[in-house]
């Protein structure tokens, strides 16, 4: 436990300290580009929410919806400053009323958590996504919304 909260400590000060210096871990992903590619042709995004320490930009969790197929997809991307470190991220979507309960991709990731999808319809969706950087855990999850 103790090995845990220390490695979770440097690991949000190596954020913060890269954040500040404005650098990102080589190799990392640009993930304002990838969503909406993620989730396939003909997506649009609906709605976001954005994951921020007071320093900056952690992750930002988006909602797509495809009007030709009538899907939805989430997913929850990670920043330039956290883009390349492995974190642990989610991203989840619900439709009300379907019976099939929650869709949810979670895990260790480096730069997206998703696509996760599912036929929506004319029915409201409830949303959401986490990333757990350093010491906190940041997590949304929507009311139902976005009803057709």
């Amino acid at each position: 436990m103790r090995t845990s909260a220390r490695r979770s400590a440097i690991i949000a000060s190596a954020v913060a300290a890269l954040a500040v210096l404005g650098t990102t871990p080589a190799g990392a992903a640009t993930p304002a580009a990838a969503p909406a590619g993620v989730c396939g042709s003909g997506y649009t995004r609906i709605d976001s929410h954005v994951f921020r320490n007071p320093v900056t930009e952690l992750a930002r969790v988006q909602l797509f919806y495809n009007a030709s197929t009538q899907y939805n997809c989430v997913v929850t991307s990670h920043s330039s400053s956290t883009g390349g470190y492995t974190l642990t991220t989610g991203a989840w979507l619900d439709v009300d009323g379907d019976g099939k309960g929650q869709a949810k991709d979670q895990g260790a990731y480096a730069s997206y958590a998703g696509p996760v999808r599912l036929a929506a319809g004319s029915r409201c969706v409830k949303w959401g996504g986490m990333i757990e950087a350093g010491v906190g855990t940041y997590t949304y999850t929507s009311s139902w919304e976005h009803c057709g």
